[in-house]
């Protein structure tokens, strides 16, 4: 593959939360896992789970979990202030019911070298309560499953599915979590959707130089 193929195939990208009720073959959804596997992840730990659900009747009780967590939320009184956000989350929350295949991501925690000394110190040693806040500003097991997530995302858009990386449905983790029976001592930190895409989203990117400084 030439760069151009490679720059088409990531412009080309968008996430699709409207798909066609054709199945996905397992072998499909296990090689983009496979890729996925590749990714650059914290001391190649690779301390990820993927659970693939294709049952329809269990993604709807995914959907149904999330969707019951959220009108909860809307009835809030702090919701006044931001109604039309809520309204809409409350519209959009549980669209994945559709999609043919979901893809639940687990990770583990990681723990470097570092974490292992600032854990104990940071009690009693300011500085080090400082890097461990700084540090878990993004951490290390969030970012693998990320790398893992992208490389996902692109692999099935390279193979003619379409998906959409969701982060909402952790308003109801624990849920999901029983519902698929986490792998033990991993969290759920993200749910992919996929199927055969039934629409071409067109969103564009701000242009590079609004986010790009050179130092």
């Amino acid at each position: 593959m030439n760069f151009s193929e490679f720059e088409r195939i990531v412009k080309s990208r968008r996430s699709v939360r409207k798909w066609k009720q054709d199945p996905i073959p397992d072998e499909v959804l296990k090689k983009a896992i496979e890729l996925a596997t590749w990714a650059p992840n914290g001391g190649n730990h690779q301390n990820w789970h993927f659970t693939v659900v294709k049952r329809p009747n269990t993604i709807v009780k995914m959907a149904d979990a999330v969707q019951s967590v959220v009108d909860k939320m809307a009835e809030w009184p702090e919701c006044a202030d931001c109604r039309e956000d809520i309204d809409r989350s409350q519209k959009n929350a549980s669209f994945f019911r559709n999609a043919a295949a979901c893809v639940a991501v687990f990770v583990g925690q990681y723990q470097s070298g570092i974490d292992k000394v600032l854990v104990p110190r940071e009690c009693i040693d300011d500085q080090a309560r400082l890097i461990r806040e700084c540090r878990g500003f993004a951490p290390t097991a969030i970012q693998s499953a990320a790398a893992a997530v992208t490389t996902m995302l692109l692999s099935l858009h390279c193979m003619g599915l379409g998906a959409v990386w969701l982060g909402a449905p952790l308003v109801a983790k624990n849920q999901i979590e029983n519902i698929l029976s986490a792998p033990e001592n991993m969290g759920l930190v993200c749910l992919v959707a996929v199927g055969h895409p039934d629409e071409t989203p067109t969103k564009d990117r701000r242009p590079v130089d609004e986010v790009l400084t050179f130092v």
